[in-house]
Order: C-alpha cells, then sequence, then structure tokens
C-alpha cells in the first residue's frame, strides 16, 4: 500500500500497479476509508442500505440504487456503518480511457457535473445503472473481450454524464457543514492522541450529547466509530510502509496500548498487525 499524505492532510493513493486501468468491486459498510484522493475518477452505486460519503467535507447519503462521482483529485472519505451495507465501486483512471488531448473538453466536462444521481435525469441515472451492472458482470467473468466491453462502458459512462448541465456554483457552505468540517479537521490533526467525544466537544465548543447525535445525524457514523476508523487506516498505513515495531504502530495510531491495538485490528482485519503487514509487503 503506497500511499503518501497531500498537503491538505489527506492520503494521496496512487494507481495500482495493474496492466488494466479499470478496477470494479463491491465494499460493505465495514470498509470505511478516511480522507483520501486519487487520479481515479470513482463512482459508488449503493445497492443495499445506506452509505454516506464525504467529498470536501460534504456528505452525500446513498441509498439502494442512488449513484455517486467522485472526481479525480478530490479528497473524500467513506464513513462506517453497518456490515450489510453494500456499494459497487468503480474506478478508472482518465489518464487512459480519456486521454488528453483528444478528451480534454470532456475531462473538464466530467468535474463540472452534480455529483449525485439525485441531481441527474432519470433517464442518466438508469442508464448509469445498467452500465455498471454490465460492467461487474463482465470484469467478474472475464471472458473474451472483456476489456474491450468494461472500457467501452466506461466511455458510454462518461459521454452521458458530459452531457448534464453543470452544477450550480456553490455559495457559502451550510452553517452544519461548515460544523462538520470543523469535527474532521480536528479529529484529522488531533486522532493520534488522546482525543474523545467529550475533549473534541470541549474544543469545539459542543455538549458531549449533541456532538454525539450531530455527527450521526451527518455522516451515519458513530463518533468512536470514525475515530477508531482513523486510527485503523493510520495503523494499515504503517504496517504496510515502514518497519515500525507494532508497539510503535500502536502509539502512532493514537492507541492507548499495544493489547487494545491488536485486540481491535484483529477485529476488523481477521489477522494480527504482522500477519498483515506480511501480506501487504509480499512476505506471506
Amino acid at each position: 500500500m503506497d500511499c503518501r499524505h497531500s498537503a491538505a492532510g489527506s492520503l494521496y493513493e496512487p494507481p495500482g500497479r495493474e496492466e488494466f486501468p479499470l478496477k470494479m468491486t463491491r465494499a460493505t459498510g465495514g470498509q470505511a476509508f478516511i480522507y483520501h484522493w486519487h487520479s481515479a475518477v470513482e463512482v459508488l452505486l449503493g445497492l443495499s442500505g445506506e452509505t454516506v460519503a464525504g467529498i470536501a467535507d460534504r456528505p452525500y447519503r446513498l441509498a439502494a440504487g442512488d449513484i455517486l462521482l467522485i472526481p479525480p483529485g478530490e479528497s473524500h472519505c467513506l464513513f462506517p456503518s453497518a456490515a450489510e451495507d453494500t456499494r459497487l465501486v468503480l474506478l478508472f483512471e482518465p489518464d487512459a480511457l480519456l486521454p488528453s488531448p483528444p478528451f480534454s473538453e470532456s475531462r473538464q466536462a466530467l468535474s463540472g457535473v452534480p455529483l449525485h444521481s439525485g441531481e441527474w435525469d432519470a433517464g442518466t441515472a438508469g442508464a448509469l445503472r445498467d452500465w455498471l451492472f454490465q460492467m461487474e458482470t463482465a470484469f467478474r467473468q472475464k471472458r473474451p473481450g472483456w476489456k474491450e466491453e468494461t472500457a467501452g462502458l466506461a466511455l458510454l459512462l462518461a459521454a452521458r454524464l458530459c452531457r448534464l448541465p453543470p452544477a450550480p456554483p456553490q455559495g457559502g457552505r451550510l452553517r452544519q457543514d461548515d460544523a462538520l468540517k470543523k469535527v474532521l479537521s480536528y479529529l484529522s490533526a488531533h486522532y493520534a492522541g488522546p482525543v474523545s467525544l467529550s475533549s473534541c466537544a470541549a474544543a469545539l465548543g459542543f455538549t458531549p450529547a449533541y456532538l454525539s447525535s450531530f455527527f450521526k445525524a451527518k455522516t451515519g457514523a458513530a463518533f468512536h466509530r470514525y475515530l477508531l476508523n482513523l486510527r485503523l487506516k493510520k495503523a494499515e498505513w504503517l504496517l504496510a510502509s515502514t518497519a515500525l515495531p507494532a508497539a510503535r504502530v500502536a502509539e502512532e495510531s493514537g492507541f492507548a496500548s499495544e493489547k487494545t491495538f491488536f485486540r481491535v485490528f484483529k477485529e476488523q482485519y481477521r489477522m494480527t498487525p504482522l500477519q498483515y503487514r506480511r501480506k501487504k509487503t509480499g512476505q506471506e
């Protein structure tokens, strides 16, 4: 896992080493991600339950059938939710499928469309759902011509999105979105320390009860679960990209003790931290 921190504090995830510049997978609410960004276009399709994504500190809710577009270079996160909440994920590299030139105008248009399918016409949303499922089938079965089929469908998807009217310019953010941004920024800066619901609320001028209900209402995730996810993601990165001993990984990720770190990590990933390191570094 080759991740680096950007100037904004979110993780940069470079393209994978796969030869084909398009990936598809199904993910669950248990697979959450702290703020990160990448060069790929990401498209999410809600399959069951609800997924909440944060894009540039604004939350977007994804129910079954909803689609969300995340443009390349945009900082975003996925909040944790129930394990039965599922989503289909498409990632494709625009440099490969929409090289510039001759697709400069298309790439610019793609970055300006409304992100949530609730703002699209029904025909566009329906067509994209069909294409995403067709792409998933081709990607999974890998029959002769599957690369051409998935790449062609990705181009159709991009073309349909480019025809949408551009999103209106954002004026001021809602005050609640400003409050959420303050909370997320505070957690990003302090999660490796002894932060808690009470200390975060005190630092930002909220009561713990208000912060807990506000955070849950805006993101769909419990405060403590999001904080735990931040720490686990930092631990993932340290295990995969450094040789630090597990005790140091636990300390730098914000866990109170190495014992707690091992227990929580194994519950989440069904393996110990050292097993995870061996898997990610090819030592298995």
